[in-house]
């Protein structure tokens, strides 16, 4: 599929994508997933604020999330509105094993990081994923795509979309 741009320039200039937010009802269950079973770094600057970012962002050391990206997760009562899939957060896996592997390591530690749902993995378009769901309702991806759609495969074949979605 080719969708043609609209413009010849784009309207704002930007580079990539480097934050989000997302809420959570409790920063200490939260921040154990994030750490514990998605390797994540996390400070907590002020009650009830986190940052969350991939590890190896200190001076010196190589970046392994390239571009850098930061996740805001902020403590609220309640989540009035709960998230869907189609809004997830999605972590790259080195190989299809790894997606499986991620699969039977979740559904064995559901209640332990709080995790109320693991979707079996399943292949679509030339990645196979899973996705999971936390109590906050926030869901999240860990997927493998082939060597030829992987995101920098795309952009080296200049990949365009040619019509509207």
């Amino acid at each position: 599929m080719s969708i043609q741009p609209r413009a010849a320039a784009p309207r704002i200039n930007t580079q990539s994508m480097i934050c989000g937010t997302l809420a959570t009802t409790d920063m200490k269950r939260a921040r154990r997933m994030y750490e514990d079973v998605m390797d994540m770094e996390c400070v907590e600057p002020s009650k009830g604020l986190m940052y969350v970012r991939n590890k190896g962002h200190r001076p010196g050391e190589a970046k392994h999330g390239a571009p850098y990206w930061v996740l805001e997760v902020k403590e609220v009562e309640s989540v009035p509105v709960a998230q869907e899939m189609l809004n997830h957060w999605g972590f790259e896996a080195p190989s299809q094993a790894a997606v499986d592997e991620a699969y039977e390591k979740l559904s064995a530690h559901k209640a332990e990081y709080g995790i109320t749902r693991v979707q079996k993995p399943f292949f679509r378009g030339g990645s196979y994923a899973i996705y999971f769901v936390d109590k906050d309702t926030n869901w999240w991806e860990v997927e493998y795509r082939t060597p030829d759609i992987t995101y920098a495969a795309l952009r080296e074949k200049n990949v365009q979309w040619t019509e509207p979605v």
